[in-house]
């Protein structure tokens, strides 16, 4: 069994709806998520990642960056030295860049419709004109957006990747894909 521990349920929707894309369903079955909420609650699923390793299964840790690509994997590190666990770690967007969940989906963005995208800086400039101290939309909330403008589901938990407005065979994607396919490979057979 593949058990990826995440940092909440958007990544999971995200992951599932990647997978079942360049996998199948039956690849999907084999694999288990945890929602670990961040780098600082890990210690609260240390049995979970042990019990998995103890089963001969595969313990993969995708997380964001953040803002601190170097210093993320360096935590997580000390965390798994520190908890003696065992885990295969792939940072969101693409495992090299700062960034998180929502920078991948901006690259993932298909070519007719990254114009919404563009639409957000005239209005935040606008916005931040009026009163300087507005608070601009995040990319979250614009990533909300770009769905909710196409008449889309827009909430985390219930997104469908597999809609035409995503690219999920973009190149920027090409690491995660690599990683996945790395890690499924190493599950005895069954």
């Amino acid at each position: 069994m593949v058990t990826i521990f995440i940092e909440g349920k958007a990544d999971q929707r995200f992951l599932e709806d990647f997978i079942t894309f360049h996998f199948d369903s039956e690849t999907l079955n084999k694999i288990s998520f945890i929602d670990v909420k961040g780098k600082d609650s890990i210690h609260l699923v240390r049995n979970e990642f042990q019990k998995n390793t103890d089963q001969e299964g595969v313990n993969l840790l995708i997380f964001d960056a953040d803002a601190d690509f170097d210093t993320r994997i360096l935590e997580l590190e000390k965390k798994k030295l520190d908890l003696g666990i065992n885990f295969e770690t792939f940072l969101f967007p693409n495992n090299q860049n700062n960034g998180d969940l929502e920078v991948l989906l901006l690259n993932l963005t298909t070519e007719n419709h990254k114009g919404i995208f563009e639409c957000f800086k005239p209005f935040n400039d606008c916005l931040l004109a009026k009163d300087s101290t507005y608070n601009v939309p995040s990319l979250k909330t614009q990533v909300y957006s770009y769905l909710d403008f196409q008449n889309l589901e827009p909430k985390e938990n219930n997104r469908n990747y597999l809609h035409n407005c995503w690219n999920l065979e973009h190149e920027f994607v090409i690491p995660l894909l690599k990683f996945i396919k790395k890690n499924y490979k190493k599950i005895p057979s069954t």
